[in-house]
């Protein structure tokens, strides 16, 4: 076994084994290296090039008769082309899939809903808010003492102990009030 065909062996074990412990343990050398923000250099898609430039060296050193500086360009063409391909059909995707359909309580200033249940003047009532995942009911209170009807269009002033302080959504119309 020559040189090359040693290193193209050694990349493709490697690469077999992070995708082993990538299956068994998850994908926490991604974690340890999460400050490198370059795309292609994920850990996947270095593993996935180095492994197809490993096998494909292997295989085409063992099975045709060409070159060893042609299967060396023609093993680092099909590593890369792996990778490129990886990112594009699955690792780009996939990380434009992963938002959050969770909040915080205090991002919820500013948003309009409408209240479930009738607001006293010095109390509690309830407000459904619209959110990316459904409808969110909340604990509110009239921020300025006043009663707020059910139905009534309202915008989230501040947050304070999990209680969301509202005020009546007017439009310079004057709609937004009571249904």
């Amino acid at each position: 076994m020559g040189v090359l065909e040693t290193v193209y062996m050694v990349c493709l074990v490697l690469g077999l084994i992070y995708t082993v412990i990538s299956l068994l343990f998850g994908d926490s050398l991604s974690d340890w290296l999460g400050h490198l923000h370059l795309p292609i250099a994920q850990p996947i898609l270095l593993v996935s090039g180095m492994t197809a430039f490993g096998g494909a060296g292997y295989l085409l050193t063992r099975y045709t008769s060409l070159g060893t500086l042609v299967v060396l360009m023609l093993a680092a063409g099909i590593g890369i082309a792996l990778a490129l391909v990886s990112y594009f059909l699955w690792v780009k995707p996939m990380s434009q899939a992963e938002n959050s359909t969770s909040y915080s309580m205090s991002q919820l200033g500013g948003k309009l809903g409408e209240v479930g249940t009738t607001i006293p003047a010095e109390g509690l009532g309830e407000v459904l808010l619209p959110m990316i995942s459904g409808t969110t009911y909340h604990m509110a209170a009239s921020l300025e003492g006043q009663i707020i009807p059910q139905g009534t269009r309202v915008v989230v002033v501040e947050v304070r102990d999990h209680v969301l302080y509202v005020i009546p959504f007017y439009t310079e119309s004057g709609e937004g009030d009571e249904k």
